[in-house]
């Protein structure tokens, strides 16, 4: 058996960990920045006060004007499912998370050790936790997974035999399938809008009326396509340590000692960098210009013993011209100094 993770709203219950009590207050997260301004995820008490996922800002304060906006935390929402999928990982599960809140796995190399199909699934639950208002359904098929554990309760497992697939979809509404909205538009006008009701047309006639996206939402209406999970390669962590036996500062020793710690046996699709502890600041270069007159003298020195080694014309100050450019070379000119 195929089963489906789903935790609705994840992206809005990943932004509200950090203030909790806004779960049980209207609340829905906000527009992405430079997008359309439709709301993402609603909690039940907005869902409540008439607010819907996908509405339009204006139309939701209008309904609601005490709703709140949760900003979006992408990082935050990163982690969260990350969690997620390593406790399915732990727990024996070969995960394929298909999107934040969506995971497959297959059963079958874990039922025995369970003791069964529902014990499995259950366990799957567990491991994921009561928080997330998880939901899991098995199937057959991907797809008819994904179905089940949209229509299931929170921390219920729906499973749906081969049997029952067809009498199983059939009422289901058409926004399961993955259509542009004016397809959806489309099918509406035509007096399809149940999963059955598209899957007892002729798959030609869709196919010409709709392409081949609604080709592939007819063969998921009546099932979609069987097909296997294979779950994710768990990621390859190095971790090497070098300490310094006192402060450092340098750029160039910073760059030696990160090449001194890789070791790669291939090539690298993130590089992540972390500092366990930084010192206070030992000072800036513009100092030494304020410090008074005996060092200005000192410095106009050395700039003549620089000048009388290296001749005329080599100290120079960097002088911006055109900072606005995006070319680096036409920002600055140096400029000889003459004192």
């Amino acid at each position: 058996m195929i089963a489906c993770l789903s935790i609705p709203g994840f992206e809005l219950k990943a932004a509200l960990r950090k203030s909790p009590s806004l779960a049980l207050r209207p609340a829905a997260l906000a527009p992405e920045a430079g997008g359309e301004p439709l709301l993402g995820p609603v909690t039940a008490a907005a869902e409540a006060a008439g607010v819907r996922p996908r509405m339009r800002l204006g139309e939701a304060l209008a309904t609601m004007p005490r709703l709140v906006l949760v900003e979006p935390d992408p990082a935050a929402a990163e982690q969260a499912w990350e969690e997620i999928v390593c406790a399915l990982e732990d727990a024996g599960f070969a995960v394929d998370p298909a999107a934040r809140g969506i995971a497959y796995f297959e059963t079958r190399g874990v039922e025995r050790l369970y003791g069964g199909l529902e014990p499995a699934l259950r366990r799957a639950l567990a491991s994921v936790g009561p928080a997330w208002d998880a939901r899991l359904g098995a199937a057959g098929r991907r797809f008819t997974a994904l179905a089940a554990a949209s229509v299931a309760r929170p921390g219920q497992v729906l499973v749906v035999r081969d049997e029952d697939v067809g009498r199983f979809l059939a009422p289901l509404p058409l926004t399961l399938l993955p259509l542009e909205r004016q397809r959806y538009e489309e099918l509406e006008s035509l007096g399809v809008r149940r999963l059955g009701q598209l899957a007892g047309l002729p798959g030609g006639a869709v196919a010409e009326r709709l392409g081949p996206d609604g080709r592939r939402a007819w063969s998921l209406a009546r099932g979609g396509a069987a097909a296997r999970v294979r779950g994710r390669r768990p990621p390859a962590e190095l971790a090497e340590t070098l300490a310094f036996p006192e402060a450092v500062g340098n750029e160039l020793t910073l760059r030696r000692a990160l090449g001194a710690l890789i070791e790669l046996p291939g090539p690298v699709i993130e590089l992540r960098l972390e500092l366990v502890e930084l010192t206070e600041p030992a000072g800036l270069q513009l100092e030494l210009l304020a410090a008074g007159t005996e060092d200005r003298r000192r410095l106009s020195d050395g700039l003549r013993q620089v000048r009388a080694s290296t001749g005329s014309g080599s100290v120079c100050n960097v002088v911006e011209v055109a900072p606005w450019s995006r070319i680096p070379e036409t920002r600055a000119l140096f400029v000889p100094r003459d004192d």
